[in-house]
């Protein structure tokens, strides 16, 4: 027994020991303005990471990710780091404090990290020059640098229509050895944009341009969708580098004949912009189906059952795929039977972000519950979309379904139609076509031959009472109904948030972008439901113009405005905009408010 817990004891220490985060940066001591990098190495199966806030320092780029996984002697082993290039703005001795993650239920942190940042003139006298010591330059951009590193950007398409996607991709070329680079995140006005994961490294090609060789890297690819029409910019990349090139000098020593002498230069280099025409959508031949789909879809649609009982839920799925802004697509509207129940349909979606756009599948599935028996026939679902290849409109459109709903005892209808429930629309004549005779002996009275003690005189004498009562008991009836009704158009208000931010709650513990992705996508789907505003036609400037028709607030405009920039800027800069939880409860009381002024 004892032995049996020594070895527990052995497998839970080297278990914690195999679990751990450690920081470690490449320099400690820094000058103002210079860049530096700050690496978190996480051993064994974390989770849940959580940076420091980089208090006193510049985030130029990160979280930078990377993985690696080892199987040495039959042991697996595997190791995740996460990088940082931070900029020392200020003089001073500095800490960055710990990050965490956690392994299970246990929570870890690494160690803080002691960074000194001196004047950029004291750097240059503390630091003696070598003939092999690397010396960054942030002033030198020769031309030569320029030659050897460069970036351009390339779009697919520079005509499209509103709501057909651009493929817009960043390449470095460089004919020079890279130290160390740094990337800004560019905003995309008037596009929805999805960036696609590209790893630099593993995407090496080489290119020669005018006799001259050069490695190719893709730096960013975005999959951008245009929401309004006009001339639209695709903006620049910016980059900042460190390259290492050869010193130009007088040799010193007999080995600089043979190794030479380097320096490192700081350089800055950017990408050109691209203008795209966009079109509106032709509105000759549109159908009044349309919905705001651009692309190549397919539609299919299944009932899980055609023979039913009466008060059965039946599910009613409608499959829409193919290629194009599908996750921009609205509902698309299907006329049920009268005498069905139906739900708000609940909404799947399977959709991939490749180099050749967006594809994928969304799946709306229904439920309808038949309330009378009968034969009953689905109409068809119809589903209009337009294809920027053909620049027209098709119409797809699936096949009537006949639904047989029987009787509570299991009887068709054709079987045993004298005991068929009735339909609504038979329920509400009965009483009208046929009048009973009556039987009874009728009540004659003597015509009173003046107006003094008639009915009538009575019934205006008391009409003044009478009058007065009706007015204060509707007062108070009125007063209680629209208490009620604010009390149920409060509630209706965060019931349609909820929905709308449904997606958003679930990534409040994944990644930044695409927790920002979907409360801006919510908010713009919400919009666009309350103001019956096609998406592909809904861009910021009509948002405003169309709320400000509708008189509200300034506030809730303002509070708006800021949400929608912060989404856009949280790849661009994601230290300034508000947290998670913070943008999640603000967007539900934008909408909340929205519900209440419209």
């Amino acid at each position: 027994m004892r032995i049996i817990s020594i070895i527990w004891l052995l497998i839970i220490n080297l278990s914690v020991f195999s679990q751990s985060i450690t920081a470690r940066i490449n320099r400690s001591t820094v000058s103002v303005g210079d860049n530096f990098q700050v690496t978190f190495d996480i051993e064994g199966d974390g989770s849940n990471f959580s940076a420091p806030s980089f208090e006193n320092f510049g985030v130029l780029s990160g979280p930078n990710k990377s993985s690696s996984m080892q199987w040495v002697n039959g042991e697996f082993s595997s190791s995740l780091s996460y990088s940082y290039i931070l900029k020392a703005m200020n003089e001073g001795e500095f800490s960055i404090e710990p990050a965490s993650v956690k392994f299970k239920s246990n929570v870890v942190q690494s160690q803080s990290i002691k960074v000194r940042v001196l004047p950029s003139r004291q750097q240059s006298s503390a630091q003696p020059s070598t003939a092999t010591q690397s010396k960054p330059n942030p002033q030198v951009t020769s031309k030569e640098s320029k030659e050897d590193l460069f970036l351009k950007l390339y779009v697919d398409k520079k005509q499209v229509f509103v709501g057909e996607q651009i493929i817009a991709t960043y390449l470095l070329y460089m004919n020079t050895q890279i130290v160390n680079y740094a990337s800004s995140r560019p905003v995309f006005n008037g596009f929805y944009a999805q960036e696609l994961e590209v790893d630099p490294s593993g995407s090496l090609v080489n290119e020669t341009i005018n006799g001259k060789q050069y490695t190719v890297a893709t730096m960013k690819k975005v999959v951008l969708t245009p929401q309004k029409s006009g001339e639209i910019t695709v903006p620049s990349l910016d980059m900042e580098m460190v390259i290492r090139v050869a010193e130009k000098q007088q040799r010193r020593s007999m080995f600089d004949q043979f190794f030479g002498s380097y320096k490192n230069v700081k350089v800055e280099v950017k990408s050109n912009e691209e203008k795209i025409n966009v079109s509106r959508l032709p509105t000759q031949g549109q159908p009044r189906d349309f919905i705001g789909a651009v692309g190549e879809f397919k539609l299919n649609t299944n009932l899980d059952r055609t023979e039913v009982g009466v008060n059965e839920a039946i599910n009613l799925t409608v499959n829409i795929s193919g290629k194009g802004n599908l996750e921009l697509i609205s509902l698309p509207k299907i006329e049920f039977p009268n005498d069905f129940e139906t739900y708000d349909p609940k909404t799947k979606q399977d959709i991939s972000v490749t180099a050749a756009g967006t594809k994928g599948k969304r799946t709306f599935e229904y439920v309808l519950i038949p309330r009378f028996a009968g034969e009953f026939k689905l109409k068809p679902v119809s589903f209009s979309y337009f294809d920027p290849k053909t620049k027209s409109y098709k119409q797809l459109s699936s096949e009537s379904i006949t639904l047989n709903v029987l009787r509570t005892d299991g009887e068709s209808v054709a079987s045993g139609a004298a005991h068929l429930a009735p339909k609504k629309e038979n329920v509400q004549i009965i009483g009208k076509d046929i009048r009973f005779i009556k039987i009874d002996e009728p009540e004659l009275k003597r015509k009173e031959s003046g107006f003094y003690r008639s009915t009538l005189f009575y019934a205006l004498s008391t009409l003044p009472l009478v009058g007065m009562g009706a007015s204060i008991f509707l007062f108070g009836f009125f007063r209680t109904q629209n208490s009620d009704l604010n009390a149920l158009k409060s509630k209706r208000a965060g019931g349609i948030a909820k929905k709308h931010l449904a997606k958003a709650t679930k990534l409040l513990n994944g990644e930044n972008e695409p927790f920002y992705d979907a409360i801006s996508l919510a908010l713009f789907g919400y919009i666009s439901d309350k103001l019956v505003i096609p998406f592909s036609e809904l861009n910021r400037e009509k948002i405003e113009e169309t709320l400000h028709s509708k008189k509200v607030s300034s506030d809730t405009q303002d509070k708006l405005k800021k949400a929608l920039d912060e989404c856009e800027m949280v790849r661009f800069a994601p230290g300034i905009i508000r947290g998670k939880e913070e943008m999640l409860s603000a967007s539900k009381q934008i909408i909340e408010e929205l519900e209440d002024e419209l």
